[in-house]
């Protein structure tokens, strides 16, 4: 029997910034967000395991998901003011 390897948001973090599958590095509290906002997220809320103080999922459809996003970061940086194209 294979035991799921189980994360939580800070690893998922930590492993989608080191795996590049996100433009630039996410915190635990950005995959947090994601997890609650986006209808697409592959783990429901129901599934997630308490384990002490944090919350932990299967990894592997977590992933698949970061793999497929094409809607990645927060969009551009804002301009400085008074800074034209």
């Amino acid at each position: 029997m294979n035991t799921p390897d189980l994360v939580t948001f800070s690893e998922i973090a930590r492993r989608v910034s080191a795996r590049k599958l996100v433009l630039r590095p996410i915190t635990r509290q950005g995959v947090r967000h994601i997890a609650d906002t986006d209808p697409s997220w592959p783990v429901p809320r129901e599934q997630w395991l308490k384990i002490g103080n944090a919350w932990a999922m299967p990894w592997e459809p977590i992933e698949k998901f970061f793999r497929e996003r094409t809607t990645r970061g927060r969009g551009p940086a804002a301009k400085p003011e008074g800074q034209d194209e």
